[in-house]
């Protein structure tokens, strides 16, 4: 079975980081797409307000949910909230998936689509909305499932699960899944740059080679001790991770934004789903905070504790979504929304 985005291939110009005769110490999957599959559209789009509004603004956020599934016939859509982000505000956030090429960019030129944004991106609103757009090139994607049977995010949309990988649980891991890093060092280059500003609103574009990850952890199927264990010995050391990105992150480890998120069902009441979504300079300054930074090796080594004692009977499922990008076709918009948000705190003054 053909193991997705997993660089293969004799002719390598950067040779993999796996040690010699390397066994996992536990298994990991990876989504498969078809053939037909070359490029990836996400969309991640949300709402940022005062805590106070959050019932209000639930509803326009879920209004969205139902757009995006009736209308913009996505792949996958998920709705998850942030209760702080890095600017002390509350976001919800839909976070929607196309494999059909330019299928997203046409959904955001639908009359309904634009008669929404306008509607809420007026000046003067007590609330800011913001809309940020990723065209992913499947060679510069990798994915990452504790379990073949567990389905997040893109994979909604795959074809098939990998075998079990042997590529993940050693530092470079991340980086050998991605097909591309065979050939290309994926240096970062330039600086976010912003194309267009006005009052109340602006857009602006990625720097060359934008490292995004999205990483969760599900407990909806955990129970007893692994439960218990998981709260008392992971998530304090996983929330002290999140909050050093968020707070500390632009100026120690090139982290430009983390938002550490809770996913919502059907009524908007959490899930039990976690998962940090965080942007960084490039895949090297992600790779160095994961390999030596303190707040995450001890999520890494807590985790490391946890995983073997439960091994094949482990009910929590832990995966990721990681992709290097190409300028072209990134784009970010914010409109009313407070200094600093998402990747407005990559912009240089």
């Amino acid at each position: 079975m053909r193991q997705n985005n997993l660089s293969g291939g004799s002719e390598r110009t950067y040779p993999l980081r796996m040690p010699p005769g390397w066994e996992p110490p536990v298994p990991a999957f990876s989504s498969e797409f078809g053939s037909g599959t070359n490029e990836i559209s996400m969309a991640v789009i949300g709402c940022q307000f005062s805590r106070s509004d959050r019932d209000r603004l639930y509803e326009v956020v879920a209004g969205l949910d139902l757009l995006l599934r009736k209308i913009g016939k996505a792949d996958h859509v998920d709705l998850s909230e942030c209760e702080m982000d890095g600017t002390g505000h509350s976001q919800l956030v839909v976070t929607c998936y196309w494999l059909k090429p330019d299928a997203m960019a046409k959904f955001f030129e639908t009359p309904v689509f634009r008669a929404f944004w306008a509607r809420h991106s007026m000046e003067g609103l007590d609330y800011g909305v913001f809309r940020e757009f990723f065209n992913i090139p499947l060679k510069r994607f990798e994915t990452l499932h504790s379990g073949p049977d567990h389905i997040v995010g893109i994979g909604h949309a795959r074809h098939s699960v990998s075998d079990p990988i042997l590529r993940h649980a050693y530092w470079g891991s991340m980086r050998d899944r991605i097909e591309e890093s065979a050939t290309d060092v994926l240096e970062p280059a330039g600086d976010i740059e912003v194309v267009e500003e006005g009052p109340n609103r602006i857009v602006v574009r990625p720097n060359q080679n934008l490292a995004v990850i999205r990483s969760g952890q599900d407990l909806t199927k955990a129970a007893g001790i692994e439960r218990e264990e998981y709260y008392s010995d992971i998530e304090p050391v996983l929330r002290a991770g999140m909050n050093f990105l968020r707070d500390n992150g632009l100026e120690e480890v090139n982290c430009i934004d983390c938002r550490y998120m809770s996913l919502l069902d059907e009524g908007g009441e959490s899930r039990d789903h976690t998962y940090g979504l965080a942007y960084f300079r490039s895949l090297k300054d992600l790779e160095q905070w994961a390999e030596f930074h303190p707040t995450h090796l001890a999520i890494f080594n807590a985790f490391m504790e946890f995983a073997p004692r439960y091994g094949p009977k482990m009910r929590s499922r832990y995966w990721h979504e990681v992709s290097v990008l190409p300028a072209v076709s990134q784009i970010a918009e914010y409109v009313n929304c407070a200094s600093g948000t998402g990747l407005l705190s990559g912009v240089r003054s």
